[in-house]
């Protein structure tokens, strides 16, 4: 079976406790929807003991447009992450930003970020998160 619609991710866990999903190329409703069963499964594996996760990073970067719903489906995850007590932030927002129109930019704003996922680790470290 083939997807008529492949999405455009990579998983990656870069060190112990975090999570990295990689988007690439028009983020839309579709691939904000498959990005919330990839996190809403990460989650669930946390929850049962089954990969510690402290942190889901979600790297943007890659981004080159975003369509109506996508950005719901990242304040979705965020709020699922809330109530798992695990951080979810954004990689390369600021990137993504300067291709974005106003309203979209003011979304993205609401979150968290860090320029690389190097930055990430450091900075939540750091906060001792």
């Amino acid at each position: 079976m083939t997807l008529a619609h492949p999405a455009p991710m990579a998983i990656d866990v870069p060190e112990p406790g975090a999570y990295t999903i990689r988007l690439r190329g028009h983020l839309d409703r579709l691939t904000g929807a498959r990005l919330l069963r990839l996190v809403d499964a990460r989650l669930q594996l946390a929850r049962h003991g089954h990969a510690a996760t402290r942190h889901v990073l979600i790297d943007v970067a890659d981004v080159d447009s975003i369509g109506p719903g996508a950005l719901a489906a990242l304040t979705h995850a965020q709020h699922a992450a809330d109530r798992s007590g695990v951080t979810l932030d954004l990689v390369g927002a600021g990137a993504l930003a300067g291709r974005l129109g106003t309203v979209d930019r003011q979304a993205l704003a609401r979150f968290r970020s860090f320029p690389t996922v190097a930055a990430a680790l450091a900075g939540l470290e750091a906060e001792g998160c």
